[in-house]
């Protein structure tokens, strides 16, 4: 344990290495884990299987990533058949840090919407959406 004199020593850069993407305990949108933890939350949220309208379960994401001090544009005019979106999202507090959201939607036989969301890194998102072309 430090002293307090010890403790005002300290250099600022001691405590970014610390928090780095590849630490346990970063909470970095970079760090895998806490990318894992945000797809478990998505997963758990959608999988509520009554979500009325496209706006009800992009805000149902929205909550999700706010959690982890990201945001996502408006969006209006969300398309009742369904769609395919992605989009680039940053952390408050480390607008330099890129994470992309995979967003897809469409309207189940039920009438209800199904929905999936994932984050990653940028070659995830290009292999979901070419997957998602190529099942077309």
């Amino acid at each position: 344990m430090l002293h307090f004199k010890e403790f005002l020593n300290i250099e600022p850069s001691q405590a970014e290495e610390a928090h780095e993407p590849t630490q346990r305990a970063s909470s970095s949108v970079l760090n895998p884990a806490v990318q894992a933890e945000i797809n478990s939350m998505l997963d758990k949220e959608l999988m509520d299987g009554f979500i009325q309208n496209p706006q009800a379960g992009i805000q149902k994401i929205r909550k999700v990533i706010h959690r982890f001090g990201m945001d996502m544009p408006a969006l209006y005019d969300l398309d009742p058949e369904g769609d395919e979106i992605t989009f680039d999202l940053n952390q408050y507090d480390n607008p330099d840090v890129t994470i992309y959201l995979y967003v897809l939607y469409y309207i189940a036989d039920e009438g209800y919407y199904d929905f999936y969301a994932q984050v990653g890194d940028e070659e995830t998102i290009d292999s979901l959406a070419s997957e998602e072309m190529a099942e077309e």
